[in-house]
């Protein structure tokens, strides 16, 4: 039995034409719901609450930038293990009387977001207190000291899968 029959004592008509068009485009609708819900469950897209308002303040935070790179700051990231490790220093010299922050997420996603509080070492590095799972990360260094930022800057790290392993 085939699904249309196209004869004299079957043919096609507008009732069919339209339950055709009506499945062709609610399978096409169900699709694009189905995917955009998808995509806004992982990331919802905000960067700013409003971007307007930050868009005003953009000039201001290149300027910032400016005045850090004068500044003499230098800093080395890594993620030996899992472990968040920071380094940082002004004209050569390390920083031990700063508060540093790591601010740490998927770039796809806002689910595994945190933040940790990184701690002097002994070798005058700031170190997180827990590792971080596998994969890649985009981790927002800050440097404060009192209500000062006088350091940051963002950048992606990839922790190896057999890092955390060890």
């Amino acid at each position: 039995m085939r699904f249309f029959r196209l004869d004299d004592d079957h043919p096609l008509t507008g009732w069919h034409m339209l339950v055709i068009v009506c499945l062709f485009f609610g399978t096409i609708i169900a699709v694009n719901l189905v995917m955009a819900f998808a995509a806004t469950g992982t990331f919802p897209g905000l960067v700013v609450e409003n971007s307007y308002i930050a868009s005003q303040h953009y000039d201001e935070l290149l300027e910032k930038a400016r005045e850090q790179d004068k500044a003499g700051w230098s800093y080395e990231l890594s993620a030996d293990g899992g472990m968040i490790r920071a380094k940082l220093s002004q004209h050569g010299a390390p920083l031990t009387d700063v508060s540093v922050i790591a601010h740490v997420g998927r770039p796809s996603t806002t689910r595994e977001d945190r933040a940790f509080d990184l701690a002097l070492s002994p070798d005058r590095s700031y170190q997180a207190s827990e590792p971080l799972p596998p994969g890649l990360w985009e981790v927002d260094l800050e440097a404060t000291r009192g209500p000062d930022i006088l350091f940051r800057r963002t950048q992606e790290i990839f922790v190896k899968p057999t890092e955390t392993s060890q």
